[in-house]
């Protein structure tokens, strides 16, 4: 099989010949610039002085095709621009930027924190007057289709429509503030789904203008909304199914209406109790199964709905693990992981998250060449493995 066969068979939750492997098909399972750098270095590559960035805020970027080949990569990202004409002049003397939303940023080591909440302060009435961007400024799909084309027509890989803004819940919350915007939930209902209806139908513009140029080339669309934490949900699925649910049930019909890809959801940490409600709202593939956070137990999430989900991710713990873990530890883990997760397709390995700075590159290139060498299928099943470190 080529890497296009591979991934749809996987997506169609049919076993292909190997599990599919990705890194930096899409933000959220990308590297971060000086983690990139460090392990070109190591694997004795060329430098690569001007990556494309495939997310400012968390300082990731594109892997170049030389890296992408080295660890048989069967994704590659089709990405709408990033930013109509008057934001690029909004930056500011401290390397910071208002983006366009008027949301600040300032840097913070490798990341870029948000440090403003435009509507913190917005009353219902003020809501009717807010400015919201253009999802059909040109600009955004300039020269997307030729390029979705080009690798639809003389690429066998798999075309990822990647991640282009945030979800209703995580939108919400960098405009009001997290506490804000969990308070109005409980006490402002009102204004919660009117400021929620606003960013829908913001989200489904950019969709309606990004899949309208790229919509006949795309193989996974990816849209994210942050809900978990480590420990739990930010809010009650009670709470979720009454507020954000709908939103999202909207999002995805709209996506499945324009494209026949698969709907990719990234939604960190423990999201356990609302994968059933994912399910229903039209999500095809959950990224990243952040195992070691609460009741994200691989062998659990197979077993209870891989019938119905893809996953992707999940085969390396990227927070505890992975910056520690000796060679032998890493083997296990990635073995462990394929095993539980591969058997019967609708699985496609990646860490857990992006990989950042701590991640020694020899112990990335570790992850990836053991996934590589027992990636092939048949794999058998395992419904529980005691795990290498807690």
């Amino acid at each position: 099989m080529n890497s296009r066969e591979r991934v749809l068979a996987t997506l169609k939750h049919k076993e292909p010949d190997k599990v599919p492997i990705d890194l930096g098909g899409t933000n959220v399972t990308s590297i971060e610039r000086v983690a990139y750098d460090s392990l070109r270095q190591y694997l004795g590559m060329e430098p690569d002085p001007t990556p494309e960035i495939s997310h400012v805020q968390q300082g990731t970027i594109y892997p170049n095709q030389d890296l992408l080949q080295r660890y048989a990569v069967d994704f590659r990202p089709v990405t709408m621009n990033r930013a109509p004409r008057w934001v690029a002049t909004r930056r500011l003397p401290d390397g910071g930027w208002y983006d366009e939303y008027n949301i600040r940023w300032k840097k913070s080591l490798y990341y870029y924190d948000a440090i403003t909440y435009p509507l913190a302060s917005c009353t219902s009435e003020d809501l009717e007057q807010v400015a919201w961007p253009d999802p059909c400024d040109p600009m955004r799909v300039e020269g997307l289709r030729e390029r979705a084309r080009e690798l639809y027509e003389n690429t066998d890989y798999a075309v990822v429509a990647d991640i282009m803004c945030r979800g209703p819940f995580e939108q919400a919350c960098r405009l009001r503030g997290y506490d804000k915007f969990c308070l109005d939930l409980a006490l402002d209902p009102a204004f919660a789904m009117t400021l929620l209806a606003r960013i829908t139908e913001m989200i489904i513009g950019l969709w309606d203008a990004y899949l309208g140029a790229v919509g006949d080339y795309v193989h996974v669309v990816c849209q994210g909304d942050d809900l978990g934490m480590q420990t739990g949900l930010f809010i009650s699925p009670q709470m979720y199914c009454r507020f954000i649910k709908p939103c999202h049930r909207r999002i995805y019909d709209f996506i499945h209406s324009r494209t026949e890809a698969k709907v990719f959801m990234h939604s960190c940490g423990s999201v356990y109790d609302i994968v059933p409600e994912f399910i229903e709202a039209g999500v095809d593939i959950l990224n990243p199964v952040q195992y070691k956070a609460a009741r994200m137990d691989l062998a659990r999430l197979k077993k209870e709905f891989g019938n119905d989900l893809c996953f992707w991710g999940g085969g390396m713990d990227t927070q505890r693990m992975l910056p520690d873990a000796s060679p032998d530890e890493i083997e296990a883990e990635v073995r462990r992981t394929i095993e539980i997760m591969a058997p019967g397709g609708g699985y496609v390995f990646s860490p857990t998250h992006n990989i950042q700075p701590d991640i020694s590159p020899d112990r990335l290139d570790k992850v990836y060449e053991t996934a590589l060498r027992h990636r092939c299928y048949p794999v058998c099943s395992r419904t529980a493995v005691p795990r290498t470190r807690n």
